[in-house]
């Protein structure tokens, strides 16, 4: 069967191939895209919470903070895929036709992506709170200038790097259990194997993504975001409370990248979704439950009992959703156990 597609997508094979992916994606599997189109519209209804209006309107208040979270988040994200991309194209099935695409334009699609995500929700809860029009442009707007500002560091800083390696002046790089700390090691038990070493897998991912060299750019740039004549205490609280809210991000993400490489390794076993959920995930939630309440912690100290029940409402949500999040990821992941027939385990290789 021809495939129509116009010459402009003819000319251009790595947009050619993401589009046959979507397309593909949706004749085969309609009914969880469109479950997951009607999840995201049905977020909309989160407009009608207090809490949820008083934050979208202290966002919109603080053009300032927005720019710099946007830039953070887009500089991370442009940085991560650039060097996926440097460490595995020359394994792509394109990568011997020439570059229709430069390495900067493919480094920016998840970052735009995630912003064209984010301009869609806003627009959501904008209209479920009915919120004036100007709130959601403008937190879309400066959203936008953020991400552009994000790509732009991160396109700097590879061109940095990239000269630094040319002339030889580089490192070189560390494996990643560099990062990782390795538990000790234990003596064998008679009583058989156990599923519980797989809690760590996800520990030790996030322990990787969280390392100070990473974390110290984000830091920066929050700190340039904050006016001057600011106490240190409320500078120093609202710093702890960016890691905390980054670790439990990293957390989530962890547990999502690490079910994809322990289903496979599991592939042989009669292992059900629930058990391997537990399994992989109890270290997690723990960990989340103890950032969760240094974050209770930290914003009792700093906003004052007031605002304590909106803080424990906003963890409690959270710690519920990590749980179906969680959850749904392992059965995913489980579900398909062959990364030839898996979407979702190419994606993650």
């Amino acid at each position: 069967m021809a495939d129509r597609v116009p010459s402009w997508l003819a000319a251009r094979p790595s947009v050619r191939v993401l589009w046959l992916q979507g397309r593909n994606l949706w004749q085969r599997r309609p009914l969880p895209v469109a479950a997951a189109a009607c999840a995201f519209l049905a977020l909309g209804a989160l407009g009608r919470i207090r809490a949820v209006i008083y934050v979208i309107a202290l966002a919109a208040l603080s053009p300032r903070a927005v720019l710099v979270v946007a830039a953070v988040i887009a500089a991370t994200l442009a940085l991560r895929h650039q060097r996926r991309l440097s460490d595995d194209w020359h394994r792509h099935w394109l990568a011997a036709l020439p570059g229709d695409v430069s390495l900067m334009v493919r480094t920016a699609v998840r970052p735009v992506a995630l912003w064209l995500a984010a301009a869609a929700l806003i627009v959501l809860l904008s209209l479920a709170a009915q919120l004036p029009a100007w709130v959601p442009a403008r937190l879309i707007g400066y959203c936008a200038c953020g991400v552009v500002l994000g790509v732009a560091l991160a396109a700097a800083f590879m061109a940095v790097s990239s000269r630094r390696g040319q002339t030889g002046r580089t490192a070189r790089a560390l494996p990643h259990s560099r990062y990782a700390a390795a538990p000790p090691a234990q003596r064998a038990r008679r009583e058989g194997v156990s599923l519980a070493p797989l809690g760590s897998w996800p520990r030790a991912e996030t322990q990787f993504r969280d390392r100070p060299t990473i974390r110290a750019r984000s830091l920066v740039l929050l700190l340039l975001a904050v006016p001057m004549g600011v106490a240190a205490g409320p500078v120093l609280a609202a710093a702890a409370a960016w890691l905390i809210m980054l670790h439990l991000i990293n957390l989530l993400v962890a547990l999502a990248r690490t079910a994809l490489s322990a289903s496979w390794w599991l592939a042989p076993t009669p292992l059900g979704p629930l058990r391997f959920a537990a399994a992989l995930s109890h270290r997690m939630l723990g960990a989340q439950l103890l950032a969760s309440a240094l974050l209770i912690a930290i914003a009792y100290v700093v906003l004052g009992p007031e605002s304590l029940r909106t803080v424990c409402v906003i963890a409690a949500l959270w710690l519920a959703a990590v749980g179906v999040l969680g959850t749904a990821a392992c059965a995913a992941a489980l579900r398909t156990r062959s990364i030839a027939a898996s979407p979702l385990h190419r994606w993650q290789q």
